[in-house]
C-alpha cells in the first residue's frame, strides 16, 4: 500500500509542477497583474490546477492498472 501512495503521490507533484509551468505565466498575463495580486485570479487557478492534477493522476493510475501493471 506504500508504494501506491508513493506513486500517487509522485505522479501528483509531477504534473503539479509540469502544468505550473506550462500555465502560470500566461495565466497571470491573461488576468492581469491587479486581479492575479488584489483579487481571486490566484485562487482560482491554483484551485483549478489541482483538479487538473487529480484527473491526471486517476488517469494515469487508471491505465496502469488496465495494463496490468501491479501497483497495490
Amino acid at each position: 500500500m506504500i508504494k501506491f501512495w508513493l506513486i500517487t503521490i509522485s505522479i501528483f507533484i509531477l504534473s503539479t509542477y509540469i502544468l505550473a509551468k506550462v500555465t502560470l505565466k500566461s495565466n497571470r498575463e491573461q488576468t492581469g497583474e491587479r486581479i492575479w495580486r488584489y483579487g481571486n485570479g490566484r485562487s482560482v487557478y491554483w484551485r483549478l490546477l489541482t483538479l487538473c492534477s487529480i484527473a491526471i493522476t486517476m488517469a494515469l493510475m487508471f491505465v496502469f492498472y488496465w495494463i496490468g501493471i501491479p501497483i497495490v
